[in-house]
């Protein structure tokens, strides 16, 4: 079986602190993940006023000084939010101050509450992947040629130069998250990894993975050698008992404005730490080879030892 990685997602618009995303970085790194992962986003919905949501990348590089062996990614960036050379800048930027640590993850955008508010341009689905596109061609040149120039029907550059590059080589691998059939397109064109989220089911994930292994072909791309990575959100216990607990404390909770937007979110993968470590077989089977698990608000530093104790041993 190839080597496992597994990493830890934090979103920061269910109201984390700094200093709270900080211990968590530290804890995983103690505990020995590969990743942390940031999504991108400006707050959870248009009524959360008191819900702070730190932003992605600035929060990145500030654990890219707190942290000294977690790779470190946003699990996605949009790449609607910022100048897509801007981007490209900035990620070679927190690729040296991290000592290229850094994964890209980038994929389309989505949340149009966010467009509205901050008056970007919210175009179709297709608009906004093909824009994916542009900016990729962009960031790969900026990191790569001395002066980089790029055409193209969304976005260009001209003459652009970016000092100084990134430190991995020949730039930060590109992580490309989503499951559309067009980003997939995009993705065995760009990616060095995927990753399909959340707790999406393994029967939806082997067809993805099919695909995008046609896409792949298509494209002359090796796609045993782009890395496949699932999200996976999960409620978990020791025992059943533990678990029915839980479950009960949780719906406790169930009219705070963290739950119903989880509520409509993509169900959990609910189980015992056994069901758990049973469900990641069924995906190391497809080829999947890095997890990045998301676990409840408050419930991170909990969840990462459990599964280090109980699952991480089994697999």
């Amino acid at each position: 079986m190839a080597h496992l990685d597994f990493g830890l997602q934090i979103e920061p618009q269910y109201g984390f602190s700094y200093e709270g995303i900080r211990g968590i970085a530290e804890e995983a790194e103690r505990l020995g993940f590969e990743s942390l992962w940031v999504s991108d986003h400006f707050f959870l919905t248009p009524e959360s006023v008191e819900t702070p949501c730190l932003e992605c990348w600035t929060t990145l590089a500030a654990l890219s000084r707190d942290t000294k062996k977690l790779r470190l990614g946003a699990m996605v960036s949009s790449q609607s939010y910022r100048n897509p050379a801007l981007a490209a800048k900035m990620v070679a930027s927190v690729d040296n101050v991290s000592g290229g640590r850094l994964n890209f993850g980038v994929g389309a955008g989505w949340k149009e509450a966010e467009y509205l508010a901050y008056g970007y341009p919210f175009p179709p689905p297709d608009t906004r992947i093909r824009q994916l596109n542009d900016a990729l061609e962009i960031a790969k040149r900026m990191w790569i040629e001395e002066r980089a120039t790029y055409e193209g029907r969304y976005y260009s550059i001209h003459d652009v130069i970016c000092a100084p590059k990134p430190i991995q080589k020949p730039h930060p691998p590109i992580w490309i998250g989503g499951t559309g059939s067009f980003t997939l397109k995009i993705a065995a064109r760009h990616a060095d990894a995927v990753n399909f989220a959340w707790t999406i089911t393994v029967p939806q994930f082997k067809a993805k993975l099919e695909e995008f292994k046609g896409y792949c072909e298509a494209r002359g791309r090796n796609y045993k050698g782009i890395r496949k990575s699932a999200g996976l959100m999960i409620t978990m216990a020791e025992d059943g008992d533990a678990l029915a607990t839980k479950l009960r404390e949780r719906e406790t909770r169930a009219n705070t404005t963290y739950m119903k937007y989880l509520a409509n979110q993509p169900a959990n993968l609910v189980g015992t730490t056994d069901q758990v470590t049973a469900r990641i077989k069924e995906y190391t089977a497809l080829g999947v080879d890095h997890f990045i698990l998301r676990f409840h608000f408050g419930e991170e530093i909990e969840g990462m030892r459990l599964f280090n104790e109980k699952v991480k041993p089994q697999l």
